[in-house]
């Protein structure tokens, strides 16, 4: 896996980021100006301030129809702009597995389709480890009744147990996206055990995408503490101002740290022969 293409990808596809950076905050800002702009906040915010818990609240008035709307409309844009970034990140990984320097159009309708068959998977990978936990923890009980020893020795290869659980299982994720991205067959991505196969069978070039994706999170944390740094002291106290300029560098962060992330996934993906299926004729593969 190559970290500097890795990092260099969103770069070179920086008016496309852009674009989606723009595109988010300001349907956000929008919601937040709809929130903030129709009704007087400041009597809440006194009396918080002054008497603490809001308990005295009963006799103001509360937000009207266009705050409610706002609130609405964010949820929504925070659901539906999750879906929709998880199924254009499926199309990103495909671009890049079919070794396309530029990052596809945008589909709507098609990425939210796929995007939510993306959080599906996440939900099936989150239930089991749940379901794992509860038997672990059953196991622990009934150890720890036996004898206080043979408990804290079941404790410990249990949380061993876990934690190697949930890296495995994280890159056996990676391996089900970078399968459906390939050949789309959405089946792949609930196929955990044969996921995780994978995985184990390429631990080292598992180990190093764990690895490059906290590089990652390290560089672009890091200069996004700085740049908070610097436009805090410059943007004033416009409230909307103020709140524009987090939104936009809070996704542009995200965003460029995200396709590098992407980009990184689609290299194991590759390194791995994730899939086992031949790429479609056709160029498009039909993720119905």
């Amino acid at each position: 896996m190559d970290f500097t293409r890795a990092f260099k990808y969103p770069f070179h596809n920086s008016p496309k980021v852009l674009s989606i950076v723009l595109t988010l905050t300001i349907m956000i800002t929008i919601c937040v100006v709809f929130i903030a702009g129709s009704h007087d906040w400041s009597p809440y915010v006194e009396l918080t301030e002054i008497h603490g818990p809001m308990d005295q609240l009963e006799d103001l008035d509360y937000p009207g129809s266009a705050a409610f709307l706002g609130f609405l409309g964010l949820l929504a844009l925070m659901i539906l702009g999750g879906f929709w970034l998880n199924g254009y990140s499926v199309e990103v990984i495909r671009a890049i597995m079919r070794n396309y320097d530029t990052m596809p159009g945008v589909e709507v309708g098609a990425n939210l389709r796929r995007g939510f068959w993306v959080f599906l998977s996440s939900l099936w990978y989150g239930i089991v480890a749940l379901l794992l936990a509860v038997a672990l923890l059953i196991l622990v009980g009934i150890f720890s009744s036996l004898s206080s020893l043979v408990g804290t020795v079941v404790s410990i290869g249990t949380l061993f147990l876990v934690i190697a659980y949930v890296f495995v299982a994280g890159w056996a994720y990676f391996v089900g996206l970078a399968r459906y991205a390939r050949a789309g067959d959405r089946s792949a991505l609930f196929a955990i055990l044969r996921n995780m196969r994978i995985a184990r069978e390429h631990r080292g070039l598992s180990i190093r995408l764990s690895a490059f994706m906290i590089a990652l999170m390290i560089i672009y944390g890091t200069v996004k503490s700085i740049v908070d740094s610097l436009i805090g002291g410059f943007m004033g106290p416009d409230v909307v101002v103020a709140t524009v300029i987090s939104i936009l560098t809070y996704y542009a962060f995200n965003l460029f740290q995200h396709f590098s992330t992407q980009h990184l996934i689609a290299q194991y993906g590759l390194a791995i022969a994730a899939s086992d299926y031949d790429l479609p004729d056709k160029e498009k593969p039909d993720y119905q």
